[in-house]
């Protein structure tokens, strides 16, 4: 048992106050587009241990207009839809999952020693995003205040425009505060730094371990954090609906935790390497309705695979929601395998009913989405959810989730939304409808196992209605207007050895 435990608050090495002059016009403070875009924290080497499940990042979130003012607009009005006269909070609307943690789009981790980079964390806030989704229930999410991160799981549409403004006024009116640069003045928030080094044994920080660690956090582009409430919608007489001239300020940020001194006995028994949960992270096209993609990641212990599927248009879009995690339009056949053979899954997974099933309905035999009344129902796809949840999870079910079947039901009916045109008073095609579904592998069955992928390749053919034009599927996704790939972002999971001494990763 350590002697003391302490608790320490650091501020960021590249600290960038902010500054609100003036009409409310903001300056400073760490921002992808006009403020630092890395935000560094230092924790210096000394005789004790870093508890890494407590490291928090605090701080206060601001919205700052295209004019560089703060967003602190009447909430009087929103509540009001897509009409006309929408208020710009209609607009500005945070991703459903992972709320604050989307700023972050990469986590470096660096001895203070030797300046060697020990953890690169790449993707951070979409795979947190995914993650998250399978770790609440939305009644997680039903609770005053928000949770810390700000996110709101599917009932997005409904609160996110109250999370994503200056502060709390109470009821209704602007928010007021005694100056400019009141501390109230900002959305409080505390997010995990989640990092395979930083979730593995509390670090020994003295001279013959890590002698003290650098935390470089990369901000994200403004379009991974924000999206419109609508992916389509008329300009005529809505401005305020188009949130891409906004963006995010961070201002007091603080990276908190707590020390161990350890006693002999700790450091007796402290390990000298360790096993860390890593996660790679690869990137591929799916072009054709009949897709082959092959990777060869060269890793020893390999756990899983995640693959999560994007429109060719999702990122760096403000008219999408980064973090809506969509099946291929028309899904029909999942192949996985290893090196050419059919590996862990003996058999070709097929999406039954798919959209070219016939379904029967009460009436009579429906032969094309266009008919069906609930097109969700044209997804069969329960076989290869369950199999992407056991990859994502490590073999388990999920405790709780919020990628309920009806989220996924108007996902798609969202998708069959046509764009609009004219002076026409609502959006079509909701973006915080999300859904949070893709193909994976588990080789742990549940049981810790692995695969050696060293030289050795992991296949994905998909059978799809990509690029196929195909009239029953959604226009915006199955390129019936124009070529539209997919991005299919691969996140491996698998073991990694780290020297705690040596400060040696092997993979």
């Amino acid at each position: 048992m350590p002697l003391i435990k302490k608790h320490f608050s650091l501020a960021p090495q590249n600290d960038n106050p902010v500054v609100i002059s003036g009409a409310d016009v903001i300056s400073g403070g760490f921002s992808h587009k006009d403020g630092q875009p890395t935000i560094k924290f230092s924790v210096p080497s000394q005789p004790a241990l870093l508890e890494t499940d407590t490291l928090h990042l605090v701080g206060q979130f601001l919205v700052k207009q295209s004019n560089d003012t703060l967003f602190n607009a009447d909430q009087t009005n929103l509540n009001t839809s897509n009409g006309a006269a929408s208020p710009l909070g209609v607009g500005v609307n945070l991703s459903n999952f992972g709320g604050v943690k989307n700023v972050i789009d990469k986590v470096v981790i660096q001895s203070k020693k030797s300046l060697t980079e020990l953890s690169s964390t790449i993707n951070y806030g979409q795979y947190e995003a995914l993650t998250e989704c399978y770790s609440n229930n939305d009644a997680d999410y039903l609770q005053s205040p928000l949770n810390r991160s700000l996110s709101s799981g599917n009932s997005a549409e409904n609160v996110n425009r109250r999370v994503n403004r200056a502060a709390d006024a109470g009821a209704g009116g602007t928010f007021t505060y005694v100056d400019n640069n009141d501390r109230t003045v900002g959305q409080y928030f505390s997010i995990k730094i989640s990092n395979d080094l930083l979730k593995s044994v509390p670090l020994h920080l003295g001279n013959d371990y890590l002698g003290g660690v650098l935390i470089t956090l990369h901000l994200a582009p403004d379009s991974a954090v924000f999206c419109n409430r609508n992916a389509s919608f008329s300009t005529a007489g809505q401005a305020n609906t188009d949130c891409s001239g906004v963006n995010y300020v961070l201002k007091n940020l603080r990276l908190e935790g707590r020390y161990a001194v350890p006693t002999p006995q700790d450091l007796a028994q402290y390990p000298s390497s360790v096993m860390l949960n890593s996660r790679l992270n690869l990137i591929n096209d799916i072009n054709s309705s009949v897709n082959a993609n092959s990777y060869t990641p060269q890793l020893q212990f390999v756990k899983s695979f995640v693959n999560v599927f994007m429109d060719a248009n999702q990122t760096n879009n403000f008219n999408t929601n980064q973090n809506n995690f969509r099946e291929p339009p028309g899904l029909s056949a999942v192949l996985q395998a290893k090196n050419g053979l059919r590996f862990p899954y003996d058999f070709n997974v097929p999406i039954k009913p798919n959209f070219a099933t016939d379904v029967e309905e009460p009436a009579a035999e429906v032969k094309s989405t266009a008919e069906a009344a609930v097109k969700v129902a044209f997804m069969g796809d329960i076989e290869n959810r369950k199999q992407f949840e056991r990859a994502l999870l490590g073999g388990r079910e999920p405790y709780h989730s919020s990628a309920t079947l009806v989220a996924a039901n108007k996902a798609m009916v969202e998708d069959y939304a046509p764009d609009i045109a004219g002076a026409a008073n609502s959006g079509h095609r909701n973006n915080l409808r999300p859904n949070c579904v893709g193909v994976g592998a588990d080789f742990t069955f549940g049981m810790g196992g692995t695969q050696n992928f060293v030289n050795q390749d992991y296949n994905l053919t998909l059978t799809s209605g990509v690029n196929s034009g195909n009239a029953e599927l959604p226009a915006s996704r199955s390129g019936a207007n124009t070529t539209n790939p997919l991005l299919q972002q691969t996140f491996v999971r698998h073991f990694a050895q780290f020297d705690l001494k040596g400060l040696n990763k092997v993979m």
